[in-house]
């Protein structure tokens, strides 16, 4: 196989709004509201693997958005949608990490 016909930028299939905005924050925002909902009524081994679950998504969801990010006519859009993805990921593995270090009773949650 020929290196310099592989593209430098991957490109996915989906239109990036769709990847971007259904995917990375509509379901992300159900997905995480369930875990909130359930919070105080799971144990801590069924809270341990819906927080996985969430951020599994979270990284499936990166990986998304950063290959569909080039689907777009102003490669700018697609660059913000990447960094505001990865500025997600980030806030999800900790806000993740807490509420759950919070439902061990290892830090005291506000609410």
């Amino acid at each position: 196989m020929n290196t310099q016909s592989l593209p430098l930028e991957p490109r996915g299939r989906t239109r990036l709004w769709v990847a971007f905005w259904i995917y990375g924050v509509l379901v992300s925002q159900v997905f995480f509201g369930a875990i909130l909902y359930f919070y105080r009524r799971v144990d801590a081994m069924v809270l341990a693997l819906m927080l996985g679950a969430f951020l599994l998504y979270t990284a499936w969801i990166m990986r998304t958005i950063w290959v569909d990010a080039l689907n777009v006519r102003n490669d700018m859009w697609g660059y913000l949608a990447r960094w505001l993805t990865v500025a997600w990921a980030l806030n999800a593995v900790m806000v993740s990490i807490f509420l759950f270090l919070g439902h061990l009773g290892k830090v005291i949650l506000p609410f």
